[in-house]
């Protein structure tokens, strides 16, 4: 019983890894957030892996999924060129039971050997198929979190009519953003989704701001553009490797630092060298990117699809302006003109919004003066999440 006489309620929370991105860290944030007088939480992570793991808070009981998860969150394209073969046969294996459907008594399953008990609420914490995983459990009430534009990328193009019917078991589905919201209700047909925005860190982004790891020291003199960036095709940081030297054509000097890694360094390293981009900087995965972010005059997100990219927000409380491509949440995020600016989603228009943004380093310092003011609704809502979990 809790102070209130309560009776706590028991969460699961289903991932399916816990690499270094946006889904990973937003679950370990509301994870962090919830009243530890109402729920006792556990977080299953399918393919136990990631370096966010370690920053699971640490009174969550982490449970791993078996063997039989562990190409679940693996592209087939990447298996074949490990070509590991054993690899390749789970991974096989698992995408010909989805086709037929039969992945739903394989889970009913392996669900048996993973849990020991029965949840009140059990959240899909990527839709996909963690939502395929929750839908076929027996906990009490499931929850769906959408983080992502479907009408954009459709993760379950090769399997809808299991999706589809998977969802008829599911009781409530929240998205982070309205777009998300709108695109996931058409694509699947399913009318409850509710649009909550992400959590955020907010004491972490302001104390970080003003705590730098002293690594690579950015010079405040210069004109500094930053984007803290997984390099995946889906964050296409190669259009803005083209904006920036298209802005240094113009004569628009300035340097560009690009925080974190992923499939696609290779390639984007090739690109710096290829096309001689002398002021491009690969700063490496950052604990605290929150100081750099603080001492650039703007932040660029070149992405091509999103959900609600909670590092926009980030950039805001660090008091540095963003230019974003136009992606699901940006309505939602950009709302002042000291806030920044959101161009068409095309290589053009993210090239001439930045050599407009760089125009003049005095209109971005004053941008970061008037975003000393902005305030995230971090409280409002984590209450929303406490009302419906």
């Amino acid at each position: 019983m809790t102070g209130q006489g309560q009776i706590k309620r028991k969460i699961l929370f289903v991932n399916d890894e816990m690499e270094m991105g946006g889904v990973a860290r937003v679950l370990n944030t509301l994870m962090n957030n919830l009243d530890r007088e109402r729920y006792d939480i556990d977080l299953l992570v399918l393919h136990k892996t990631g370096a966010l793991l370690k920053e699971i808070p640490a009174d969550v009981r982490v449970l791993a999924g078996t063997s039989f998860f562990r190409t679940v969150d693996c592209p087939l394209k990447e298996l074949l060129k490990k070509k590991d073969l054993r690899l390749l046969m789970n991974k096989l294996r698992l995408l010909v039971m989805m086709k037929t459907g039969l992945i739903r008594r394989r889970i009913v399953k392996e669900r048996r050997k993973m849990l020991d008990t029965t949840y009140d609420v059990e959240v899909a914490a990527k839709e996909g198929f963690c939502t395929i995983f929750t839908a076929c459990g027996d906990s009490r009430r499931k929850v769906n979190w959408v983080l992502t534009d479907y009408s954009v990328c459709n993760y379950s193009a090769n399997h809808m009519r299991l999706m589809r019917s998977v969802l008829e078991k599911i009781d409530l589905n929240i998205a982070d953003s309205h777009q998300a919201a709108e695109a996931y209700k058409k694509v699947f047909g399913v009318r409850e989704v509710i649009t909550i925005h992400n959590l955020m860190n907010t004491e972490k982004v302001t104390r970080g701001m003003r705590k730098s790891e002293d690594l690579d020291p950015i010079d405040p003199q210069k004109l500094n553009v930053i984007s803290v960036i997984r390099f995946h095709p889906q964050k296409a940081a190669d259009r803005l490797l083209i904006a920036h030297e298209e802005a240094m054509r113009r004569g628009l000097t300035h340097e560009l630092y690009l925080i974190g890694g992923g499939e696609q360094e290779a390639m984007l390293r090739q690109m710096k060298k290829d096309r001689q981009l002398d002021h491009v900087h690969f700063l490496g995965y950052r604990t605290n990117p929150y100081a750099d972010i603080h001492v650039c005059d703007l932040f660029v997100l070149p992405s091509l699809y999103e959900g609600f990219a909670t590092v926009i927000n980030e950039s805001l409380l660090a008091q540095t302006p963003v230019l974003t491509t136009e992606v699901a949440g940006v309505h939602e995020q950009i709302l002042e003109p000291c806030h920044g600016w959101i161009v068409a989603n095309d290589q053009q228009a993210l090239s001439e919004g930045l050599c407009h943004a760089l125009s003049s380093k005095a209109a971005l310092q004053q941008m970061k003066q008037e975003l000393a003011g902005y305030r995230y609704p971090n409280e409002q809502i984590r209450q929303r999440f406490m009302e419906v979990l």
